[in-house]
């Protein structure tokens, strides 16, 4: 296997906003550039600060197979959805999935419209753009819960997040979005039951689904909203952190279990995602699923629900790494085939 370049996202220590989900990109650095340790493969990790800095790295640096570990920029998110297509016009593989599906999955308001176009069960809610008033009369009564529209990692989602429509906490809570964030604010039906997370893996072109993955919400008092918010995620001191453990597999009958898989793979296919993907899912009280969003390249720390899916499929980490580059491989060589054949015409 050729030298492997690892890039992952700058981070910046004064930046006092959401330290420790922006700070959790160095965990999964470390955990893949010890899994290629472990399989023999040279590498060596850059932290890239913009668009700008990353031409000049592909422009000087002599690998041609990227890890791709970066998840934002300073100020933007959105820069970052175009590093694959970046590498790739340098020639290089890179792993995970393309532009095109970052792009969308960026923007959760966008994600919804593609998956309800194409037939998927979404709840029900808008989106509010910055400066714009919640519509609520377009809103049916019941409870909802109010999150930015293109962050990740539960950034902005916090209990106070669930709230009753109509009620001057919902107005609040979507100035507040619009204020923090300067982005749009999605007002979505609270779907109250169970919380599934489903693994998707590429290989040889094949997506595997790993075994699904439910968040344990029973240590919860009946006050509290059983979500997966900030702190669940991220804030190792908190309640909510200590009480949501992952069951996996996921105690579904088969019938359910297998629904969930389909609608795991539309959404994938809906998205064009490649490499690896986790979708997230509820289900109401009758056990109706309903996708959440889609995130392509999750996190896929140790600690990470990406990681617990793999150890509950039996596959080793190294192995993920390698499964990986072998498609970024299959993407470069793709692309190489299809210049070639562009230059011939």
């Amino acid at each position: 296997m050729e030298d492997v370049l690892v890039l992952y996202n700058q981070i910046d220590p004064a930046d006092p906003d959401f330290r420790e989900s922006r700070g959790g990109v160095l965990d999964q650095v470390k955990a893949v550039l010890e899994a290629l340790d472990k399989l023999g493969i040279e590498s060596e990790a850059l932290a890239v600060e913009s668009l700008q800095h990353l031409v000049s790295l592909l422009k000087r640096r002599k690998e041609k197979l990227i890890f791709n570990l970066i998840e934002e920029f300073p100020g933007s998110a959105r820069d970052a959805c175009a590093v694959p297509a970046l590498c790739e016009a340098f020639g290089a593989g890179c792993t995970g999935s393309g532009t095109e599906a970052l792009f969308l999955a960026q923007d959760k308001s966008r994600t919804r419209a593609i998956l309800t176009a194409a037939g998927l069960p979404c709840p029900a809610g808008l989106t509010v753009e910055p400066g714009r008033p919640l519509p609520m009369d377009k809103l049916k009564k019941g409870t909802y819960i109010i999150k930015p529209a293109c962050s990740d990692a539960s950034e902005g989602i916090y209990p106070d997040s669930v709230v009753t429509i109509p009620s001057p906490q919902a107005v609040e809570k979507v100035q507040a979005i619009h204020q923090r964030f300067h982005q749009a604010a999605i007002v979505e039906q609270f779907i109250p039951s169970r919380e599934l997370n489903v693994s998707l893996l590429e290989t040889a072109g094949k997506i595997r689904i790993l075994p699904l993955a439910e968040i344990d919400f029973s240590a919860f008092p009946p006050d509290k909203p059983r979500i997966v918010d900030y702190h669940a995620k991220w804030m190792k001191e908190s309640f909510a952190y200590q009480h949501t453990p992952r069951i996996i597999p996921a105690p579904l009958e088969e019938p359910l279990a297998e629904k969930i898989r389909r609608l795991a793979t539309q959404a994938w296919l809906a998205l064009d995602c490649r490499g690896y993907a986790r979708v997230d899912f509820r289900l109401d009280e009758k056990n109706h699923p309903y996708i959440l969003e889609i995130n392509p390249n999750p996190d896929i720390s140790p600690d990470a629900g990406f990681a617990a899916a793999l150890k509950a499929a039996n596959i080793p980490y190294e192995r993920f790494v390698w499964l990986m580059l072998q498609n970024a491989l299959a993407i470069r060589a793709r692309n190489t085939l299809t210049s070639q054949n562009g230059n011939t015409l």
